[in-house]
Parts: C-alpha cells; structure tokens; sequence
C-alpha cells in the first residue's frame, strides 16, 4: 500500500483541473437548511468565474435556494491517475444575461452538458433556464500525492 498525503494546489494546477472538468455539486444554504445539487459547469480562468445554466420549474426548491443563498460554494473532485484532486469555489451567485459574456465563456457556457432525461422529471421545454454566475471570493484546491519512502 503506498502513502499518500494532500497538498495545496496552485493556481495553473486549479485551473487546468477546473478546464477538463465539466461536473460538480453547487452548494446552497437558506437559514438553517441546506441543499446540494450536482450541476454542469464552464470555468473561466481569466475571470475566475464559474458558470452554470440552472434549469427551474414554476415551483422550484432550486430557484427558492438560489435566491436565499447569500454565500455559495462549489465542489469539483474527481480520482486522477496521479491521485485524488478536488477544488473547492466560494462566492456570490448572480444571474447574467449570455449577450455580456465573453465569447469564449459564452462558447464553453453553450457546451455545457445538461443530462435532461436523468436529472429532470420533465421535458425541459417546461424548464427556464437561467445562466447563473458563481463570482469567487475563494478558490482553493488539494491533491493527492505519494509520500516519499
């Protein structure tokens, strides 16, 4: 068995992981109840912002969360062949408008990947999307690495 230990990330190692990344669990609070949703991403490195198109139905619990979240926080991890990395972005969320984008995060927010059939209970010609921006406060990482012998 081999030993492992975690380090900081910096910050051409965050932004590589964020880029080839397109999955995480955004997370919301309002008063003493939370809520963590897995939601599709675009990361933009010379921002430091991080996008998401949010998909609300007429009774929305995502929509009365996101409103109610003055805080939010954002989680990407996944197990490498180097080992386990995870990022973890805090801030401020804030709906946008696509026309104010940057083409190249307008183009990467319009890749984003919205499994519609798995995560939605119905056709997303029912849903509103909204782009929503998660503006940074904080933007940390932590990797996996071999302990030397």
């Amino acid at each position: 068995m081999n030993d492992t230990r975690a380090v900081a990330m910096d910050a051409a190692e965050i932004a590589e992981f964020l880029e080839k990344r397109g999955v995480g669990v955004l997370s919301l609070a309002r008063s003493d109840d939370a809520y963590g949703i897995p939601v599709s991403f675009a990361y933009d490195p010379d921002g430091s912002d991080v996008y998401f198109r949010l998909g609300y139905t007429a009774e929305s619990q995502k929509r009365e969360f996101v409103d109610a979240s003055e805080h939010a926080s954002f989680t990407v991890f996944a197990e490498t062949p180097e080992g386990w990395k995870s990022v973890v972005a805090e801030g401020r969320l804030e709906e946008v408008a696509a026309t104010s984008l940057d083409s190249n995060v307008a183009e990467a927010v319009q890749r984003l990947d919205i499994p519609f059939v798995t995560i939605f209970d119905r056709p997303a010609e029912k849903l509103e999307f909204k782009l929503t921006r998660l503006s940074l406060d904080k933007l940390s990482g932590r990797k996996e690495v071999a302990e030397a012998p």
